[in-house]
């Protein structure tokens, strides 16, 4: 008995079997690889470095999608942190002297541009230039 008619999907008879394939991968693939290539898609044609090689203490531009955003509390001196990714690390925008930026909301895609450093194992980049994109 060959291995089509044993049933086992050996057999890449037809386009069907080539895309089922593809789909099982897709889904035996973690939702942070998933969610690391579409970041990576998102971001094609954007003149920017990739986070994972920014090089530290070196005027820099790079950006991705916000992650997250922490304001500080009223009465405290205001600052903003806002967190991206771009599908290969993430890195820290902080603002300070500012208690809100508008326009910057989780899911926008944003570019900074600045000297950027590490702390605590995380790229940190203080007061960037920054554009937001559609």
């Amino acid at each position: 008995m060959n291995a089509a008619a044993a049933g086992d999907g050996a057999s890449v008879g037809s386009a069907g079997r080539a895309d089922d394939r593809t789909l099982d991968r897709r889904l035996d693939d973690g939702i942070a690889a998933l969610d690391a290539r579409r970041l990576q898609r998102r971001f094609v044609g954007v003149t920017m470095s990739r986070i994972a090689d920014v090089v530290e203490r070196r005027p820099v531009r790079f950006g991705g999608e916000v992650q997250r955003q922490y304001r500080s509390a009223p009465g405290s001196t205001p600052v903003v942190r806002v967190t991206v990714s771009d599908g290969t690390a993430s890195a820290v925008a902080v603002f300070s002297g500012r208690s809100r930026i508008r326009g910057i909301d989780v899911g926008r895609a944003i570019v900074f541009e600045g000297v950027a450093r590490r702390e605590r194992d995380r790229l940190i980049v203080y007061n960037p230039a920054y554009t937001l994109l559609a």
